[in-house]
């Protein structure tokens, strides 16, 4: 842990100056060390081709030269034509075989003189078309390493002179152009620092001290005035600080009025919505009243006639008995019609009994929240049988495509309630104006949950209102039939009461989609969940 320490320490006592004159020197030495290797096998892969050039070139000659000496066969004549050749320092030997005997012709060296590294190149003599012999001529490298040695160190003198004048030059410059001139800034700021505001800070140039020396002098002119309005501001508040305990006191007093007020109005909004509710709710109960009213008169009214009828065949044929003129045609004819009355008030009997049971039940569901395990799809038949007297006189039908399998332990009566808002929202908003619709209600189950989906091919929802429906009090059709909770109170059945949740999707023009899901067993108890319904 020490050694970092003393590192920190050692860079923060750098000024500078020799930070920058460091990061010169440092920069052109690993400059330089990346060049020079690159620089020094550029020389010594020039030299190699160079010497190859040479090699090749001076092989040629000799071939050419040596034609005549090796045809005539003059080794005297061939020693002295190979002297043009072996003058060149680089040359090591020079060997001359004929051909096709393969003797030595003539042989010249100095290879015991040299160094090495040695290379040989073959060329042919040629004497016309014909191939009389063969020139072997050796070069050695030392010159040529000796000259890549030269320009290296050249190379690294001409570096290191480099080195030394950059770094002199950086330093003249840096005293004179930064470091002189911020160590007058950092008088300066401190004069600002202990307060000294009085004197201005001037520097005549056009670079980035000058820009610094005009930053400093403009904080000196805004702490001058900030100072300013300092004294003035303490001058104000000590004139306000008699009265402001007072005012203090005033001041919460009334804060303390205007959240008494706050809760009160709270308190009678949340009572108007519970109540708001409440008649919403019993309105609904109200209408269904309606409409199994409305329904019961159909089959009561076949009844009613069927036991009028039925009655005055009674009337007949007892009259018929009781003056002896009863045939045995008239009591088969009295049967016949007391079987068909018969069958025609239990048809009837069975439909009105059947309507009021399920009343009875979604009345009973709706009023009491009670708990209890029951099949999704016969609450919903007995919910959709119940709307159908207010829905037959609408162009729009209801469907339902749910398993006869989902069974719940949960609240049909808010489940119910849920789905006659829907039903609601959708003939009152979505369908509303047009000649025909359909409203379809799926479930789904999907594990311990089950998926309710209910859609219709109304108008849609535009988006600039679809985030606000489940809002309370928020409805399109204000001062026209709509309360603007219906939606709310689904939104709290669903999430409070059932424990599930609701999405809705909608496109203009598309209808509107509601998916809830919903647990197959309620959370919680009943006694919790009753605290939940809305009133």
């Amino acid at each position: 842990m020490k050694t970092p320490t003393f590192i920190s320490s050692i860079f923060s006592r750098i000024t500078l100056r020799l930070a920058v004159v460091l990061a010169v020197f440092f920069g052109l030495l690993v400059t330089s060390i990346v060049l020079i290797p690159s620089q020094l096998r550029t020389i010594e892969a020039d030299s190699l081709k160079k010497l190859e050039d040479d090699h090749k070139r001076s092989a040629a000659i000799l071939a050419v030269i040596l034609s005549e000496p090796v045809w005539q066969i003059t080794p005297e004549i061939a020693n002295l034509s190979s002297e043009v050749v072996f003058s060149n320092p680089n040359v090591s030997e020079i060997n001359v075989i004929t051909l096709p005997d393969k003797k030595t012709f003539i042989t010249t060296s100095r290879r015991a003189s040299q160094k090495g590294a040695f290379r040989t190149r073959s060329e042919p003599i040629m004497h016309g078309e014909q191939v009389i012999g063969e020139v072997q001529l050796t070069f050695a490298e030392d010159i040529m390493r000796g000259e890549i040695t030269a320009n290296f160190y050249r190379a690294i003198f001409v570096t290191a002179t480099s080195f030394l004048l950059s770094v002199v030059c950086i330093f003249v410059v840096l005293q004179w152009r930064l470091v002189l001139p911020i160590k007058q800034l950092i008088e300066k700021s401190d004069l600002l620092a202990n307060g000294e505001l009085n004197e201005v800070i001037a520097f005549d140039r056009k670079d980035e001290i000058g820009h610094l020396a005009v930053s400093l002098e403009a904080t000196r002119q805004a702490l001058q005035r900030s100072f300013k309005e300092l004294e003035i501001k303490n001058q104000q508040l000590l004139e306000y600080s008699g009265t402001l305990e007072s005012k203090v006191r005033q001041r919460t007093q009334e804060l303390e009025n205007a959240n008494h007020h706050l809760e009160a109005a709270l308190a009678s909004v949340n009572s108007a919505q519970n109540e708001l509710a409440r008649i919403e709710r019993m309105a609904a109960l109200g209408s269904m009243v309606a409409g199994v009213a409305h329904e019961l008169n159909t089959p009561l009214g076949n009844c009613l006639l069927v036991a009028s009828t039925l009655s005055d065949e009674t009337r007949l044929i007892g009259k018929a008995m009781t003056d002896g003129t009863m045939r045995r045609s008239d009591l088969s004819h009295y049967v016949d019609a007391a079987t068909e009355s018969s069958k025609l008030l239990m048809r009837g009997l069975q439909q009105a009994a059947q309507l009021v049971g399920d009343f009875k039940q979604v009345a009973v569901d709706q009023s009491s929240a009670q708990r209890r395990k029951f099949t999704l799809v016969v609450v919903f038949q007995e919910l959709a049988a119940l709307l159908h007297s207010s829905l037959r006189k609408t162009p729009f039908n209801l469907e339902l495509d749910i398993p006869d399998d989902i069974e719940l332990d949960s609240y049909p009566g808010p489940l119910g309630q849920v789905f006659s808002n829907l039903v609601n929202n959708a003939v009152v908003h979505g369908l509303d104006g047009m000649s025909q619709g359909y409203m379809r209600c799926m479930a789904r189950r999907q594990g311990d949950m089950v998926l309710i989906v209910f859609e219709d091919s109304g108008k849609g929802i535009p988006p600039s209102i679809i985030k606000r429906i489940f809002e309370p009090f928020f409805t399109t059709k204000f001062g026209k039939g709509g309360s603007g909770l219906g939606l709310s109170i689904t939104f709290n059945i669903i999430t409070n009461v059932l424990g599930g949740d609701i999405r809705v999707t909608s496109e203009p023009n598309q209808g509107a989609r509601f998916e809830m899901t919903i647990p197959l067993v309620a959370p919680g108890s009943q006694d919790n969940h009753e605290e939940n319904l809305p009133a």
